[in-house]
Protein backbone atom coordinates (compact mmCIF):
# COMPACT_ATOMS: atom_id res chain seq x y z
CA UNK A 1 0.00 0.00 0.00
CA UNK A 2 1.26 3.17 -0.66
CA UNK A 3 1.62 6.29 1.64
CA UNK A 4 -0.87 9.05 0.75
CA UNK A 5 0.70 12.11 -0.27
CA UNK A 6 1.38 14.42 2.18
CA UNK A 7 2.36 17.75 3.18
CA UNK A 8 3.99 19.12 6.62
CA UNK A 9 3.53 21.71 8.89
CA UNK A 10 5.38 22.58 11.95
CA UNK A 11 4.49 23.81 15.77
CA UNK A 12 7.22 25.73 17.56
CA UNK A 13 6.43 25.47 21.19
CA UNK A 14 8.57 28.04 23.87
CA UNK A 15 7.75 26.68 27.26
CA UNK A 16 8.03 30.69 28.32
CA UNK A 17 5.30 31.24 26.48
CA UNK A 18 2.81 29.49 29.26
CA UNK A 19 0.02 30.57 31.48
CA UNK A 20 1.82 30.13 34.82
CA UNK A 21 -0.48 28.73 37.73
CA UNK A 22 -0.04 28.64 41.17
CA UNK A 23 0.93 25.05 40.71
CA UNK A 24 2.99 25.86 37.41
CA UNK A 25 3.29 22.83 36.39
CA UNK A 26 4.77 20.97 33.14
CA UNK A 27 1.34 20.87 31.39
CA UNK A 28 0.73 22.76 28.68
CA UNK A 29 -1.83 23.89 26.37
CA UNK A 30 -1.67 25.06 22.68
CA UNK A 31 -4.39 26.45 21.01
CA UNK A 32 -3.79 27.19 17.07
CA UNK A 33 -5.91 30.23 15.31
CA UNK A 34 -6.10 28.06 12.68
CA UNK A 35 -6.69 24.29 12.89
CA UNK A 36 -4.44 21.61 10.95
CA UNK A 37 -6.83 19.79 8.92
CA UNK A 38 -5.95 16.36 7.70
CA UNK A 39 -3.68 15.12 9.97
CA UNK A 40 -2.06 11.96 8.97
CA UNK A 41 0.74 11.25 11.24
CA UNK A 42 2.59 13.22 14.13
CA UNK A 43 6.54 13.03 15.82
CA UNK A 44 8.56 14.67 18.07
CA UNK A 45 10.86 16.81 15.52
CA UNK A 46 13.10 18.64 17.90
CA UNK A 47 13.87 19.17 21.79
CA UNK A 48 16.15 21.36 23.75
CA UNK A 49 16.25 21.52 27.47
CA UNK A 50 19.16 22.33 29.84
CA UNK A 51 20.06 19.44 31.77
CA UNK A 52 19.53 21.08 35.61
CA UNK A 53 16.68 19.42 36.73
CA UNK A 54 16.15 18.40 40.76
CA UNK A 55 16.99 14.82 41.22
CA UNK A 56 14.85 15.17 44.15
CA UNK A 57 11.20 16.45 42.61
CA UNK A 58 7.73 16.82 44.02
CA UNK A 59 5.68 13.47 44.37
CA UNK A 60 9.28 11.27 44.34
CA UNK A 61 10.43 13.19 47.44
CA UNK A 62 9.81 10.02 50.00
CA UNK A 63 12.05 7.67 51.75
CA UNK A 64 9.73 4.73 53.01
CA UNK A 65 11.08 2.03 55.22
CA UNK A 66 9.17 -0.62 57.94
CA UNK A 67 10.74 -2.16 61.31
CA UNK A 68 10.08 -4.85 62.83
CA UNK A 69 10.23 -4.81 66.82
CA UNK A 70 10.70 -7.71 69.18
CA UNK A 71 10.64 -6.88 72.80
CA UNK A 72 13.10 -8.82 75.46
CA UNK A 73 11.53 -11.97 76.91
CA UNK A 74 8.64 -11.75 74.10
CA UNK A 75 7.76 -13.85 71.25
CA UNK A 76 5.66 -11.91 68.69
CA UNK A 77 7.17 -9.22 66.30
CA UNK A 78 5.57 -6.12 65.86
CA UNK A 79 5.81 -3.95 62.79
CA UNK A 80 5.71 -0.08 61.22
CA UNK A 81 5.97 1.84 58.65
CA UNK A 82 8.14 5.04 58.37
CA UNK A 83 8.30 7.78 55.79
CA UNK A 84 9.85 11.09 55.78
CA UNK A 85 9.96 13.40 53.15
CA UNK A 86 12.92 15.23 51.56
CA UNK A 87 12.84 19.27 50.61
CA UNK A 88 12.63 19.14 46.93
CA UNK A 89 16.37 20.32 45.02
CA UNK A 90 19.32 19.40 43.21
CA UNK A 91 21.75 16.90 45.87
CA UNK A 92 24.70 15.48 45.24
CA UNK A 93 24.83 12.08 46.97
CA UNK A 94 26.78 13.12 50.19
CA UNK A 95 24.20 16.16 50.85
CA UNK A 96 21.34 13.90 50.02
CA UNK A 97 22.93 11.48 52.82
CA UNK A 98 23.45 14.54 55.19
CA UNK A 99 19.26 15.91 54.07
CA UNK A 100 18.45 12.10 55.06
CA UNK A 101 20.02 12.13 58.51
CA UNK A 102 18.45 15.39 59.02
CA UNK A 103 14.97 14.45 58.26
CA UNK A 104 15.18 11.01 60.29
CA UNK A 105 16.58 12.51 63.28
CA UNK A 106 13.69 15.35 63.29
CA UNK A 107 10.91 12.72 63.16
CA UNK A 108 8.29 12.86 65.80
CA UNK A 109 7.50 9.79 66.30
CA UNK A 110 10.43 7.02 65.43
CA UNK A 111 8.97 3.69 67.45
CA UNK A 112 7.11 0.67 66.46
CA UNK A 113 5.22 -0.40 69.81
CA UNK A 114 3.52 0.67 72.43
CA UNK A 115 6.57 -0.40 74.59
CA UNK A 116 7.56 2.51 76.90
CA UNK A 117 10.77 1.29 76.87
CA UNK A 118 11.36 0.95 73.05
CA UNK A 119 14.30 3.21 71.76
CA UNK A 120 14.00 4.73 68.20
CA UNK A 121 16.26 2.55 65.92
CA UNK A 122 19.22 4.72 64.67
CA UNK A 123 19.55 4.68 61.00
CA UNK A 124 22.39 6.55 59.68
CA UNK A 125 22.92 7.02 55.39
CA UNK A 126 26.07 7.17 54.51
CA UNK A 127 27.90 7.60 51.16
CA UNK A 128 31.17 9.33 51.92
CA UNK A 129 33.04 6.72 53.53
CA UNK A 130 33.81 3.88 50.59
CA UNK A 131 35.10 4.99 47.14
CA UNK A 132 32.69 2.88 45.00
CA UNK A 133 29.67 5.30 45.33
CA UNK A 134 27.48 2.61 47.23
CA UNK A 135 25.00 4.08 49.92
CA UNK A 136 25.39 2.45 52.92
CA UNK A 137 22.71 2.38 55.91
CA UNK A 138 24.23 2.01 59.49
CA UNK A 139 21.55 0.72 61.53
CA UNK A 140 22.14 0.77 65.38
CA UNK A 141 19.20 -0.56 68.31
CA UNK A 142 19.82 0.06 72.19
CA UNK A 143 17.11 -1.98 73.44
CA UNK A 144 15.08 -5.96 72.18
CA UNK A 145 15.89 -6.93 68.61
CA UNK A 146 14.93 -4.49 65.57
CA UNK A 147 14.67 -5.66 61.32
CA UNK A 148 15.36 -2.82 58.98
CA UNK A 149 14.02 -2.87 55.45
CA UNK A 150 13.88 -0.49 52.67
CA UNK A 151 10.48 -0.50 51.20
CA UNK A 152 9.49 0.59 47.58
CA UNK A 153 7.00 2.34 45.84
CA UNK A 154 6.85 3.51 42.15
CA UNK A 155 8.09 6.64 43.19
CA UNK A 156 10.94 5.56 45.38
CA UNK A 157 14.15 6.55 45.47
CA UNK A 158 15.90 3.56 47.18
CA UNK A 159 16.33 2.18 43.64
CA UNK A 160 18.48 5.66 42.38
CA UNK A 161 20.64 5.09 46.28
CA UNK A 162 21.56 1.96 44.63
CA UNK A 163 19.19 -0.73 46.00
CA UNK A 164 18.11 -3.55 43.60
CA UNK A 165 15.03 -5.17 43.86
CA UNK A 166 16.01 -8.43 46.22
CA UNK A 167 17.02 -5.64 49.01
CA UNK A 168 13.39 -3.74 48.66
CA UNK A 169 10.05 -4.73 49.83
CA UNK A 170 8.43 -3.80 46.39
CA UNK A 171 4.69 -2.31 47.14
CA UNK A 172 4.10 -2.68 43.14
CA UNK A 173 4.49 -7.00 43.93
CA UNK A 174 2.61 -6.99 47.02
CA UNK A 175 -1.25 -7.41 47.19
CA UNK A 176 -0.76 -7.08 51.17
CA UNK A 177 -0.26 -3.24 52.31
CA UNK A 178 0.41 -4.20 56.41
CA UNK A 179 3.86 -6.10 57.20
CA UNK A 180 2.11 -8.76 59.58
CA UNK A 181 3.29 -11.77 57.28
CA UNK A 182 6.62 -10.30 57.08
CA UNK A 183 6.89 -9.88 61.09
CA UNK A 184 5.07 -13.93 61.26
CA UNK A 185 8.37 -14.93 58.62
CA UNK A 186 10.76 -13.21 61.00
CA UNK A 187 11.74 -15.60 63.53
CA UNK A 188 12.16 -18.48 61.12
CA UNK A 189 14.35 -16.39 58.11
CA UNK A 190 15.88 -18.30 55.58
CA UNK A 191 17.76 -17.63 52.10
CA UNK A 192 14.43 -18.98 50.87
CA UNK A 193 12.21 -16.54 51.84
CA UNK A 194 11.60 -13.49 49.38
CA UNK A 195 12.28 -10.83 51.83
CA UNK A 196 15.58 -12.53 53.26
CA UNK A 197 17.95 -10.16 51.57
CA UNK A 198 15.44 -6.95 52.14
CA UNK A 199 15.45 -7.63 56.30
CA UNK A 200 18.56 -6.21 57.97
CA UNK A 201 19.09 -7.26 61.49
CA UNK A 202 20.57 -4.29 63.34
CA UNK A 203 23.33 -3.72 65.36
CA UNK A 204 24.50 -2.01 68.60
CA UNK A 205 25.37 1.31 69.82
CA UNK A 206 29.01 0.63 69.71
CA UNK A 207 29.13 -1.95 66.25
CA UNK A 208 26.21 -1.04 63.60
CA UNK A 209 25.55 -3.10 61.56
CA UNK A 210 26.01 -1.52 57.97
CA UNK A 211 23.79 -2.22 54.57
CA UNK A 212 25.05 -1.30 51.26
CA UNK A 213 22.97 -1.08 48.16
CA UNK A 214 24.47 -3.63 45.60
CA UNK A 215 24.75 -0.85 42.69
CA UNK A 216 26.50 2.29 42.77
CA UNK A 217 24.00 5.36 43.79
CA UNK A 218 22.75 7.17 40.13
CA UNK A 219 20.75 10.19 41.86
CA UNK A 220 22.98 12.76 40.23
CA UNK A 221 22.14 11.30 36.98
CA UNK A 222 18.37 11.18 35.72
CA UNK A 223 18.02 9.04 32.65
CA UNK A 224 15.64 11.89 30.77
CA UNK A 225 12.67 12.14 30.57
CA UNK A 226 9.13 11.74 28.63
CA UNK A 227 7.10 13.71 26.30
CA UNK A 228 2.97 12.91 26.75
CA UNK A 229 0.23 14.20 25.10
CA UNK A 230 -3.71 12.84 25.05
CA UNK A 231 -4.84 14.78 22.01
CA UNK A 232 -1.40 13.29 20.11
CA UNK A 233 -1.48 9.81 20.73
CA UNK A 234 -3.77 7.41 19.64
CA UNK A 235 -2.80 4.06 21.40
CA UNK A 236 -0.19 2.79 18.89
CA UNK A 237 2.96 3.35 21.37
CA UNK A 238 2.67 1.59 24.50
CA UNK A 239 4.85 1.28 27.84
CA UNK A 240 5.39 -1.65 30.79
CA UNK A 241 4.20 -1.52 33.94
CA UNK A 242 3.63 -4.36 36.73
CA UNK A 243 0.52 -6.46 36.31
CA UNK A 244 -1.21 -6.53 39.74
CA UNK A 245 -3.01 -9.68 39.62
CA UNK A 246 0.61 -12.05 38.49
CA UNK A 247 3.34 -9.17 38.81
CA UNK A 248 4.04 -10.02 35.21
CA UNK A 249 6.01 -7.18 32.73
CA UNK A 250 3.18 -6.32 30.71
CA UNK A 251 2.43 -3.48 28.06
CA UNK A 252 -0.24 -1.06 28.07
CA UNK A 253 -1.63 1.47 25.35
CA UNK A 254 0.15 4.52 26.44
CA UNK A 255 0.07 8.66 26.13
CA UNK A 256 4.16 8.95 25.29
CA UNK A 257 5.59 10.82 22.51
CA UNK A 258 8.93 10.51 23.06
CA UNK A 259 11.73 9.45 25.66
CA UNK A 260 14.19 12.20 25.38
CA UNK A 261 17.33 10.47 26.88
CA UNK A 262 19.74 12.86 28.83
CA UNK A 263 23.01 12.35 27.20
CA UNK A 264 24.64 15.40 28.38
CA UNK A 265 26.07 15.43 31.93
CA UNK A 266 24.96 18.40 34.84
CA UNK A 267 24.16 21.61 33.17
CA UNK A 268 25.09 20.60 29.73
CA UNK A 269 22.08 20.83 26.87
CA UNK A 270 20.22 18.22 25.64
CA UNK A 271 19.36 18.50 21.95
CA UNK A 272 17.31 15.78 20.32
CA UNK A 273 16.36 15.71 17.19
CA UNK A 274 14.44 13.09 15.36
CA UNK A 275 16.86 10.91 12.97
CA UNK A 276 13.99 7.89 13.46
CA UNK A 277 10.66 9.49 13.83
CA UNK A 278 8.41 7.97 16.02
CA UNK A 279 5.16 8.21 14.19
CA UNK A 280 1.89 8.77 15.67
CA UNK A 281 -1.07 7.94 13.52
CA UNK A 282 -3.85 10.23 13.59
CA UNK A 283 -6.47 9.17 11.42
CA UNK A 284 -6.66 12.17 9.46
CA UNK A 285 -8.05 14.42 12.59
CA UNK A 286 -8.18 18.05 12.09
CA UNK A 287 -6.29 19.83 15.17
CA UNK A 288 -6.80 22.80 16.63
CA UNK A 289 -6.12 22.37 20.37
CA UNK A 290 -3.67 20.00 21.92
CA UNK A 291 -1.86 19.21 25.02
CA UNK A 292 1.77 18.39 26.22
CA UNK A 293 3.16 17.20 29.12
CA UNK A 294 6.74 17.27 30.49
CA UNK A 295 6.93 13.68 33.16
CA UNK A 296 10.14 12.10 34.66
CA UNK A 297 11.84 9.02 33.59
CA UNK A 298 8.76 7.38 36.23
CA UNK A 299 5.83 9.15 34.42
CA UNK A 300 5.39 11.91 37.50
CA UNK A 301 4.36 14.63 36.31
CA UNK A 302 7.13 17.46 36.35
CA UNK A 303 6.86 21.17 37.51
CA UNK A 304 8.15 24.04 35.61
CA UNK A 305 10.16 25.53 39.03
CA UNK A 306 11.87 22.01 39.34
CA UNK A 307 12.89 21.32 35.63
CA UNK A 308 12.71 24.52 33.71
CA UNK A 309 11.75 25.39 30.74
CA UNK A 310 12.53 23.88 27.07
CA UNK A 311 12.02 24.15 23.14
CA UNK A 312 9.64 22.12 21.11
CA UNK A 313 8.88 21.03 17.64
CA UNK A 314 6.12 19.16 16.55
CA UNK A 315 5.53 17.85 12.50
CA UNK A 316 2.20 17.47 11.65
CA UNK A 317 1.80 15.46 8.00
CA UNK A 318 -1.43 16.17 6.63
CA UNK A 319 -3.27 14.82 3.93
CA UNK A 320 -2.62 16.55 0.22
CA UNK A 321 -6.41 17.71 -0.77
CA UNK A 322 -7.16 17.90 -4.49
CA UNK A 323 -7.08 21.43 -5.02
CA UNK A 324 -9.13 22.82 -7.98
CA UNK A 325 -9.45 26.32 -9.67
CA UNK A 326 -12.51 28.14 -9.72
CA UNK A 327 -12.65 28.19 -13.84
CA UNK A 328 -12.67 24.29 -13.42
CA UNK A 329 -15.20 24.33 -10.50
CA UNK A 330 -17.86 26.18 -12.69
CA UNK A 331 -17.36 24.29 -16.20
CA UNK A 332 -17.55 21.09 -14.10
CA UNK A 333 -21.11 22.66 -12.62
CA UNK A 334 -21.75 24.15 -16.36
CA UNK A 335 -21.21 20.29 -17.60
CA UNK A 336 -23.61 18.48 -14.79
CA UNK A 337 -26.37 21.39 -15.46
CA UNK A 338 -26.44 20.67 -19.21
CA UNK A 339 -26.39 16.98 -18.57
CA UNK A 340 -29.28 17.33 -16.25
CA UNK A 341 -31.64 19.36 -18.93
CA UNK A 342 -30.96 17.71 -21.57
CA UNK A 343 -33.48 15.10 -23.18
CA UNK A 344 -32.32 11.53 -23.32
CA UNK A 345 -32.07 10.50 -27.23
CA UNK A 346 -32.90 7.64 -28.37
CA UNK A 347 -31.43 5.94 -31.86
CA UNK A 348 -32.97 3.32 -33.58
Amino acid sequence: MNAPRTRTQYVHINSKHRLETLENLADLRVHLPQPIKNCYRVFVKQFSCANILYNIRSLENTLTWAEFYLAPGDSTYYQKQFTITIPTGYYTREELCTQINTEIANMSNHVVSADPNEVPLGVVVDNTINTNYRTQVGLANAYGTKYFAPVNTRTSIWRTLGFVDSQVVNLKKRKLQEFDDIAGAIPSLSPAYKYYYALVLAGSLSVPNIVSGNLPAVIESPSGVYLTSNKLTSGGTYETDTDPMSFALRANPSNVLEFLQFTTGRGGWVHYDALQPHYHYLNDENIQDFDIQLRSEVGTLLNHDECGDYNLVICFECIVEPTYSPQYLQAQANEAYTLAHTPERIIL
